[in-house]
């Protein structure tokens, strides 16, 4: 599969002072043609180092990327009937004396593909997790040195794989343990979880305990060095989302497991928020944050065979294909609170259903409701900052299609994937304040387009940029409110993207003209 993936290079930043809050955005620039699997978090090669000597002095190394050596041993999985609260380590690398060290990252890859006692060699930041581990109220807290793993070296690399789950993420492939939770002092044994909520116990490795509170969120700004805004846009993140009568779209709800949704209508009346776009946009507005609602699926994701993708960023667009009978996963980088809003859309034929899960797998937040060909979108799922997610989106319908997907978080830059659009059409929405608006539309090879952005109001000017499936600019972007006569190159799904240059709320119009 052709990976289209688009990385926002924040080249030339541009400084603009805002009366009300201070707030800066860098212009945007071209998307670069980047596939690399992630940034670093240090220009610096890994410090390669033994795991006796790592578990030995951890403090040593606190947040150095380091490459350790040792023989991949599984964790028994926490399974709990409500609130769970999983520890981020969910592997082990063990060293020929006996050492071991806590290893997270890449869980579903090396479950399903290595068998135990594998010799491994992994990159990754050497950190310390601070935070409750167990089921619901019995969840202590607990201190655990792990590896946050960000590549793996040896065997040959298996972090884009395609593969073909067992089941849910509760299952474990050929041998291994049974799905359990792991107690202090007892590397080598499982304790199957009782039901009832009973102790989740706490995860193998170093742990300690601490009276500590919830670890404090990793990151102080957006990839590629953007100063880290305050959105006041409608999607900004708020601890406690309000539920309204007057949407009906999925929100986050944690759930306690990643079992079959059920329906779970709601009573709204469905309408568009904050945007009137015209019949068949495929979504619209940014939605008020309603009840979860986990719609019947006519499929089970977890019979699809599974691409992984490499970590993704906050506002980080994506144009993918999808398969038909496939999901894709996309490991999530937090650098705020965790309040995640993610949007997507497929061509007119597809029924897309978004999910975030945790590490056990479970489903924590869901979309699936707003039809074929709509526009997805989970609003505000509150996760916690130390644990690692990620993204998957599938389609229920027995097809092939493209889609393009965004995340942001709260505190972050509220950009979105507002809809599709199709030729000859024209939306009426609204951009929020310091965020790039997306709108997604299949185009064919020769096709020559126009597109145009007005506003509706008395304030806002637009500049538009054109975007073709391999991550190709088409036309100038940025230049100005139009885009004229542009001859298409590929087939599929491509991106409009735009901003109000003055960088506060702004309606606007959109057209979309095949000459």
């Amino acid at each position: 599969m052709k990976k289209q993936r688009f990385v926002i290079l924040l080249v030339v930043l541009l400084t603009l002072s805002i009366a009300c809050n201070g707030k800066t955005r860098p212009t945007p620039t071209p998307f670069s043609q980047s596939d690399a699997a992630e940034p670093t978090t240090s220009s610096t090669a890994p410090q390669v180092i033994s795991i006796t000597d790592l578990a030995a002095d951890p403090e040593a190394y606190a947040d150095t990327i380091v490459e350790i050596t040792g023989q991949y041993r599984r964790r028994p999985l926490l399974v709990c009937e409500t609130d769970p609260h999983p520890a981020p380590a969910t592997w082990q690398l063990v060293a020929p004396d006996g050492s071991l060290v806590a290893v997270g990252g890449f869980d579903s890859q090396v479950r399903s593909l290595l068998p135990d006692n594998l010799t491994m060699t992994v990159v990754g930041v050497w950190q310390q997790f601070d935070g409750p581990v167990g089921c619901g109220k019995n969840a202590t807290n607990t201190q655990i040195w792990y590896l946050k793993a960000r590549d793996i070296l040896s065997p040959s690399p298996i972090a884009r794989v395609t593969l073909t789950p067992t089941g849910s993420g509760s299952q474990i492939a050929e041998g291994g343990d049974d799905t359990a939770v792991s107690t202090p002092g007892a590397n080598d044994e499982t304790v199957p979880t009782p039901s009832g909520g009973e102790d989740g116990g706490q995860p193998a490795g170093t742990p300690t305990l601490a009276g500590t509170g919830a670890p404090t969120p990793p990151g102080n700004g957006t990839p590629g060095s953007a100063p880290p805004p305050t959105s006041s846009g409608d999607d900004a993140a708020t601890s406690t989302p309000t539920p309204t009568g007057s949407d009906d779209r999925a929100t986050a709800t944690p759930t306690g497991s990643g079992g079959s949704p059920s329906v779970t209508p709601t009573s709204g009346s469905g309408g568009a928020a904050s945007a009137t776009p015209t019949s068949g946009s495929g979504g619209s507005g940014n939605p008020t944050p309603t009840s979860v609602v986990f719609a019947t699926a006519t499929s089970n994701p977890n019979e699809f065979d599974t691409v992984e993708f490499p970590e993704l960023f906050g506002i980080e667009p994506v144009l993918e294909t999808l398969e038909a009978q496939q999901a894709h996963v996309y490991p999530i980088i937090l650098e705020y609170s965790g309040a995640v809003t993610v949007t997507a859309v497929g061509e007119p034929t597809m029924d897309i259903v978004l999910e975030v899960l945790d590490p056990t797998n479970s489903i924590v937040a869901q979309a699936s409701k707003e039809g074929v060909g709509e526009r997805e979108a989970i609003i505000d799922a509150q996760l916690n900052t130390a644990l690692d997610y990620r993204i998957r989106i599938y389609n229920l319908n027995d097809a092939a299609g493209d889609y393009c997907l965004i995340f942001s978080e709260g505190e972050g830059f509220a950009d979105s994937i507002k809809g599709r659009i199709d030729y000859g059409q024209t939306v009426i929405n609204e951009v929020e304040e310091f965020a790039l608006n997306y709108w997604c539309f299949v185009g064919s090879a020769g096709d020559t387009v126009s597109a145009s952005v007005t506003p509706t109001g008395s304030s806002g000017t637009f500049l538009v940029g054109l975007y073709g499936p391999n991550n190709n600019e088409l036309g100038s972007a940025f230049d100005a409110s139009t885009i004229s006569n542009v001859e298409l190159e590929d087939d599929g799904m491509h991106l409009i993207v735009f901003y109000n240059d003055e960088f506060d709320v702004a309606g606007y119009s959109l057209t979309l003209t095949k000459n």
